[in-house]
């Protein structure tokens, strides 16, 4: 598995363990990959600004669990490990809020 799937397995695992409460914070993961609890039982996500809220939490999650990848492998561990989380939380509109928020970047890339 490559460092960048094994971070977003990790992000994924994590936001899960932080939606059910078990909040561990940030620490060592597993083979001393980085590892973050993302929290959002204070969020209602089914709510426009709960799930923008808890999408600002999981991109900077991500950031931190991706930012010793290199340049290069950086942004792809970033997205794949907000992609991984996005679908672990299973809301609609936090899938929606991601789903426009690729798209917005997908739009200027191809400019």
């Amino acid at each position: 598995m490559k460092i960048a799937t094994r971070s977003a397995v990790l992000l994924s695992a994590c936001l899960l363990l932080g939606w059910s409460g078990a909040a561990l914070g940030a620490a060592d993961g597993v083979d001393g990959f980085a590892m973050k609890t993302v929290k959002f039982k204070d969020l209602d996500i089914s709510t426009a600004n709960g799930a923008q809220a808890l999408y600002g939490r999981i991109g900077a999650a991500a950031r931190d669990v991706c930012r010793a990848e290199s340049y290069v492998t950086a942004s792809k561990c970033r997205a794949g490990a907000i992609d991984q989380a996005v679908r672990g939380v299973a809301s609609p509109l936090l899938s929606s809020i991601h789903r426009s928020a690729v798209e917005r970047v997908e739009e200027v890339v191809l400019r």
